[in-house]
């Protein structure tokens, strides 16, 4: 590829990958908005997320900026860059955060997200991983936390299933609300780095039918479609569910924060590539996930939900 194509897609992959983050953004605070709205109105005239039209716009403009982001983009830009790219959400998450939710913007707030932002493009400048993390290891991880959070959030939902719990009894609700919200958004965002590279695989596979020989023709094939439907409405479920529960100043830089970080290791060790990379490069791999995770912690020490 000539140096004057490969500028010509990077610039619409980028383009295109704003264009996304900020429908990202929108969307995630459109679900937060109508989840506010609705908690505010008296118990008789709340209704489910699949009858009230804002909840609808929110998830919608989520979607599909999930497929401009992650289908498009990853037509021209290398996977590697299509997640790196998508923390630009963050800043137009505090635009709309103020603007729709009227979410009080703090120093920390400022702080954390910008250190969440520069870890991300640190971390991605190395493009290496730290260690090497086994799908199945992570996959463990992944639903063990999903399950857990599930059963919190079971338990939050009625207040006699609460106070019959010795565990839970003792624990604020506000605090479990955080800790459940701030689960689910990081499990949101490990499964969303697995859905980075199975669009990218899945991208590929119809790329070449199209163009040459059909590939699904095995049970790998449609395995990787099938992954990417569940892996999508399952970061989409751990989304919708971490906002119900705590702020989105908090919840989306702790989804894009995992979903950075293990979208790049991910990518590395599918591609095969870590045993070429040199060791101080992890180590300012290291450094720059240490300051990832200390930008989502005073996110999360700063934002004490009403």
């Amino acid at each position: 590829m000539s140096d004057s194509n490969a500028t010509l897609n990077f610039l619409i992959g980028f383009l295109v990958s704003v264009a996304a983050s900020v429908m990202n953004a929108a969307g995630l605070n459109l679900l937060k908005l109508d989840h506010v709205k609705n908690s505010n109105r008296p118990s008789s005239l709340q209704r489910n997320e699949c009858g009230r039209p804002l909840w609808h716009i929110g998830l919608y403009l989520y979607i599909a900026s999930q497929m401009v982001g992650s289908t498009i983009a990853l037509n021209f830009l290398k996977a590697q860059w299509v997640a790196p790219l998508g923390s630009v959400s963050l800043i137009f998450n505090f635009i709309f955060a103020r603007m729709l939710v009227g979410t009080k913007i703090t120093k920390k707030d400022i702080v954390g997200t910008f250190v969440v932002i520069f870890s991300v493009i640190w971390i991605s400048l190395m493009m290496r991983p730290l260690f090497i993390v086994y799908f199945s290891f992570l996959d463990i991880i992944t639903f063990t936390l999903f399950g857990i959070a599930l059963y919190c959030y079971w338990i939050l939902k009625n207040d006699d299933r609460k106070r019959r719990d010795n565990f839970f009894k003792g624990i604020e609700t506000s605090r479990l609300k955080k800790a459940i919200g701030m689960t689910m958004a990081g499990v949101g965002g490990l499964i969303a780095s697995q859905t980075l590279l199975l669009a990218k695989s899945g991208v590929k596979l119809f790329t070449i039918s199209i163009t040459g020989a059909n590939q699904f023709t095995d049970n790998l094939s449609w395995f990787i479609l099938v992954g990417l439907a569940v892996t999508a409405v399952l970061q989409v479920y751990c989304l919708n569910t971490a906002l119900k529960l705590h702020d989105s100043v908090l919840v989306v830089p702790m989804f894009y924060g995992f979903y950075t970080a293990m979208g790049l290791v991910n990518t590395m060790i599918y591609l095969n590539e870590i045993s070429t990379y040199p060791p101080w490069a992890l180590l300012l791999v290291t450094l720059g996930i240490g300051s990832l995770v200390y930008g989502v912690l005073l996110l999360s020490a700063s934002k004490e939900e009403p």
